[in-house]
């Protein structure tokens, strides 16, 4: 999975950094194996890998070097960003030409040691942002989110609101066959009623 890390309170306070529209965010990967060994209960595997996940992000964030680290990602994703948008202008112009392949491996682009399968956000507890006695006229009940996710991917989001846990899930409908989705969802509903 992939998740992102606020980066606010590492940067040093200006006035930039004091608006709610600035954006400083990291990214980073949570790994581990995507099997279930059949020797272990599910329980104790759903429950390890969830304090693995806890402590990879534990790490992440207090990683001292997240900042200067986030910096980097943010240049080359700025960089491929610009490649992606220029090679959709050439292809709505009709002037792309597909880039040679090369039979040297040495010049051949690197390739990720992983793929993220899912983003994961959790947002915590929203109740600290949104201050409910303040609409006084208004009970909030449902918060929707917003999210833009990859083509191909899928993008799940936990917080709690208006006292409750909310799970949702976003996903490129036409990057997987036909029911996946549907049954990835239907599996992940019934971990968190079995776990939680």
């Amino acid at each position: 999975m992939y998740s992102a890390l606020n980066l606010r309170p590492y940067l040093n306070a200006t006035p930039a950094n004091d608006s709610y529209w600035f954006l400083a965010v990291g990214y980073f990967n949570i790994i581990f194996p995507n099997f279930i060994p059949k020797s272990i209960d599910t329980t104790s595997t759903f429950w390890l890998r969830a304090k693995s996940a806890k402590e990879q992000s534990t790490r992440t964030a207090k990683y001292p070097l997240i900042v200067s680290r986030s910096r980097v990602m943010a240049r080359e994703r700025g960089r491929r960003s610009r490649a992606w948008a220029k090679e959709d202008d050439e292809k709505e112009r009709g002037t792309w030409v597909p880039p040679e392949v090369s039979d040297h491996p040495e010049l051949k682009p690197h390739q990720a040691p992983s793929t993220a399968l899912i983003g994961l956000s959790l947002l915590g507890n929203l109740d600290g942002i949104y201050k409910h006695s303040s609409f006084a006229d208004v009970k909030l009940h449902t918060l929707t989110t917003g999210s833009r996710q990859r083509s191909g991917g899928m993008l799940l989001f936990g917080y709690t609101f208006a006292g409750k846990l909310w799970v949702s899930l976003g996903y490129d409908e036409n990057g997987f066959d036909q029911g996946m989705v549907q049954r990835f969802w239907c599996n992940c509903l019934s971990a968190i009623d079995h776990f939680l």
